[in-house]
């Protein structure tokens, strides 16, 4: 079996790029996606919400809402071939889902205020550990898995972050 760890980082607001988004409306954005994963993903065709609940006590560093969803891939581009997976969604204000799948695999959305210190200076990263019991590890299928994975993962960061925009500037509804 092959676990396949990686993560991709991008800036939210590059040079002249408009609007200039708040770490407020990232947020309202990632929640949004968590919602609306195919409005932001290319390779995600539907998302539906199965469960929303409200943890009694955030107090105590847990997740302030606990969100289901069914999540439904493009041919071919979903997990291990498979064209729907179940997630549970944490969301931790303001800067932190993470997404963790049936089979155990995890993925992490995480907002972060860059070296600058300038509200503007935001990243956005997503963390993945897939759990690939039908690889070995150390094969090419491996190293074939991990490459596909790494471009996926900078086209779901890439693409929420202009969905993001396109919501702020009224571009995109999601009615």
């Amino acid at each position: 079996m092959v676990v396949i760890n990686l993560g991709y980082t991008a800036p939210v607001n590059r040079p002249g790029q408009q609007p200039v988004l708040t770490l407020q409306q990232v947020w309202e954005g990632l929640q949004h996606k968590m919602r609306r994963a195919d409005k932001f993903v290319p390779i995600i065709t539907a998302c539906e919400v199965l469960a929303e609940e409200e943890p009694s006590s955030p107090a105590d560093g847990g997740p302030r809402a606990v969100v289901t969803r069914r999540v439904t891939f493009q041919p071919d581009t979903g997990p291990w071939g498979k064209s729907t997976v179940v997630e549970v969604c944490r969301l931790y204000p303001p800067c932190r889902i993470d997404f963790v799948q049936e089979d155990g695999a995890t993925i992490g959305n995480y907002v972060t205020q860059g070296p600058s210190g300038d509200p503007a200076d935001l990243l956005m990263t997503y963390v993945f550990q897939w759990n690939v019991p039908q690889v070995a590890e150390g094969s090419a299928e491996a190293k074939e898995l991990e490459e596909k994975y790494r471009k996926t993962a900078k086209l779901a960061v890439e693409s929420s972050i202009e969905t993001i925009r396109k919501i702020v500037t009224g571009e995109l509804t999601l009615d």
